[in-house]
């Protein structure tokens, strides 16, 4: 088992991930000691250009642990997005495969429990996927990002990519992913992927795609991210899982960010018409609406680990939530007219 973690500027967090990774239940725990076996886990960190401590950090827990290997990179050349490049780089680093070899994509805002790793692959090769991804549920102090954003933002991306990889896209969500090396050389690595930031779908599609089987667990209980938090990193974070997953399309971020709006607060504003001009279709039709929103809200929350108190506010944090597509428009506008910008000479 080989686990790829990219970090860029992790000082925060990636002690924590690490002493998770090494404290697995998974394979042997030598530390180099005369007459150690050759140990069956390997980490390994790519320092990814970071400025901070991250090196540093890595660098102690290489020496205190032989299973760690840390391996240093100055960002990605032309055509490749930095995650992705990074991870490449990992993989590249831990040498020629093993027999039977899986890989482990974790990212350094991830804490593992130590049962992790054993379960992981336990389901696997009992469902024979070639492709398993766990998404981190919240910390015990976590923002207002799980609530508020959460569901409205797991329906909407389970609604274009399917947990069991049916439908157009496969899904997955980066935390981590442990995949097959076998099905990693098949879909030609990272490199087939160098380009793409909505990293996590590009490769559950692509191992789909070529006759692999993928799958998405629940494991909230062993697997906990702090990418999320605070609120406006969450706010970003999803920002750009869909202007990438968009491929930046200005009319579909505007046309998805405002529908979504609409849709979202037509359930609740039925019902406020509908008692005003005493309508009692309109009332009922408004309700069945807002009581489907919360439903769905419940479900989602349920799944992520977030409170579902919000549930009555559903059509509120849906519209907020469509205001992340509005905001990623914006984000793209302001691209393209510095682009034009460079190229009049403005």
């Amino acid at each position: 088992m080989t686990v790829i973690v990219p970090a860029r500027n992790e000082a925060a967090v990636i002690d924590d991930c690490l002493h998770g990774l090494r404290a697995q239940d998974y394979g042997s725990r030598t530390d180099g000691g005369a007459g150690g076996d050759e140990p069956s886990l390997r980490i390994v960190v790519v320092d990814d250009g970071s400025t901070d401590r991250t090196g540093e950090i890595v660098r102690a827990h290489a020496a205190a642990d032989s299973r760690v290997q840390v391996v240093r990179s100055e960002g990605p050349p032309a055509g490749w997005s930095g995650k992705v490049h990074a991870m490449h780089v990992g993989v590249e680093a831990a040498g020629p495969p093993e027999a039977g070899e899986w890989l482990l994509f974790v990212d350094a805002d991830t804490v593992l429990g130590p049962e992790l790793l054993t379960r992981l692959l336990a389901t696997a090769e009992e469902v024979d996927a070639d492709l398993l991804s766990a998404p981190g549920g919240p910390p015990a102090k976590h923002s207002a990002t799980w609530p508020v954003l959460m569901p409205a933002g797991l329906q909407m991306i389970g609604e274009n990519a399917d947990p069991n990889g049916r439908g157009s896209k496969a899904f997955a969500i980066g935390h981590c992913i442990l995949l097959r090396r076998s099905h990693y050389d098949k879909i030609g690595g990272w490199s087939s992927l160098a380009g793409k930031r909505n990293e996590d779908i590009a490769i559950a599609t692509s191992v789909r795609d070529h006759g692999g089987l993928t799958r998405t667990v629940n494991a909230q209980e062993q697997v906990t991210t702090s990418g999320m938090d605070p609120f406006s990193q969450g706010w970003i974070s999803f920002r750009k899982s869909f202007v990438a997953g968009t491929e930046g399309s200005l009319p579909v971020l505007l046309g998805g960010g405002l529908g979504h709006m609409a849709i979202s607060v037509a359930a609740p504003a039925a019902v406020a018409l509908g008692l005003r001009e005493r309508r009692p279709v309109l009332v009922a039709a408004g309700a069945a609406g807002w009581v489907a929103q919360g439903a769905a809200h419940v479900r989602t929350a349920r799944v992520m680990r977030a409170k579902p108190s919000l549930a009555p506010l559903a059509p509120l944090t849906n519209a907020l939530f469509g205001g992340i597509l509005l905001d990623g428009a914006r984000q793209v506008l302001r691209r393209t007219n510095q682009w034009k910008g460079r190229r009049t000479g403005y």
